[in-house]
C-alpha cells in the first residue's frame, strides 16, 4: 500500500462540474464500493487528492488565464502557489506537452554525448552484471564483494567515481545506462517525461503499467485527444 499519481482524463467540463466529474470517473474502482464486478474484485484507491507536485503540466503560452485550469492542490498544505506557466491540470488543447519533451531530448542527447566522448578516453568498461555472473556459484555475500570489487577496477568505473559530479551524470553502471545508440537513448528518455504510474482514460480504463511500451502509449494516447479533454493529475492512496 502506498500513494503514487495517475493521469484522469474527462469530457470537457467547467470548474464547478470538474469535482464531481472526478469522482464519477475515479468511483469505479474505489476499494469499498458496494455494487463489485465479481466477488473477488479488488479496487485500486482508497483516497484520492487533486495533485500535480512532481509531475505538474506546462501550460501552453498565451493560454496562462484559462479559467478551466487546475492550480489547486487538494493534497499540499498550505497550498503552494503555481506560476502561471504551470497547473496541475486542464484542458488537454491548452497544455503544452512538446517543451518539456524537447527539453528532455536536447538534455539526454547532450548526456549521452558526453558520456561517450569522456568513456573513449578510457579502455571499453563492463556492466555490473558482466562480473555479477561470473561470481555466481560464490556465496551471496562473498559474490556480491566479488563483483562490486571487479567492477569497480575498471579505470572509467574509477574515474567516474572519484567525481561525484560525473557520478550523478552518467550513473554508477555507466556501460549499462549508455548501451544503446544515441537515438535510441533519447527516445527512451524522452518517452518517459510525461506518463504518471498509471492512466484513467476517457473510455473508463485504468491502465498501470511499466516499461517504454507503457511511457509511448500513454503519450500517444494524450497526444491524440480532443483539445477540450480535460487532463488531471491525480495523487491516490493504493
Amino acid at each position: 500500500m502506498g500513494k503514487q499519481r495517475i493521469t484522469v482524463c474527462l469530457p470537457p467540463v467547467g470548474p464547478d462540474g470538474l469535482k464531481q466529474a472526478m469522482e464519477q470517473a475515479m468511483a469505479p474502482f474505489w476499494y469499498d464500493r458496494e455494487d463489485r464486478p465479481h466477488p473477488d474484485w479488488v479496487g485500486e484507491w482508497s483516497y484520492w487528492f487533486v495533485s500535480g507536485a512532481g509531475c505538474l503540466l506546462d501550460v501552453l503560452p498565451g493560454h496562462e488565464d484559462d479559467p478551466r485550469l487546475v492550480r489547486y492542490d487538494d493534497w499540499a498544505k498550505p497550498p503552494v502557489d503555481l506560476p502561471p506557466s504551470r497547473c496541475h491540470g486542464g484542458p488537454r488543447g491548452v497544455l503544452d506537452l512538446d517543451t518539456p519533451r524537447a527539453a528532455e531530448a536536447r538534455r539526454a542527447a547532450g548526456t549521452w554525448t558526453a558520456y561517450h566522448a569522456f568513456a573513449d578516453r578510457h579502455p571499453p568498461a563492463l556492466p555490473f552484471r558482466h562480473f555479477a555472473e561470473r561470481v555466481r556459484n560464490l556465496e551471496p555475500e562473498d559474490a556480491r564483494e566479488a563483483a562490486v570489487a571487479a567492477f569497480r577496477e575498471q579505470p572509467l568505473i574509477q574515474a567516474i567515481e572519484a567525481d561525484p559530479v560525473l557520478e550523478e551524470r552518467f550513473t554508477s553502471d555507466p556501460a549499462l545506462h549508455f548501451d544503446e545508440d544515441r537515438e535510441t537513448y533519447v527516445t527512451r528518455h524522452v518517452a518517459a517525461v510525461l506518463p504518471t504510474p498509471a492512466l484513467l482514460t476517457l473510455e473508463g480504463r485504468w491502465v498501470e503499467a511499466g516499461g517504454l511500451d507503457y511511457e509511448r502509449m500513454f503519450n500517444a494516447y494524450l497526444d491524440g485527444l480532443p483539445g477540450d479533454t480535460m487532463v488531471i493529475r491525480v495523487l491516490y492512496h493504493s
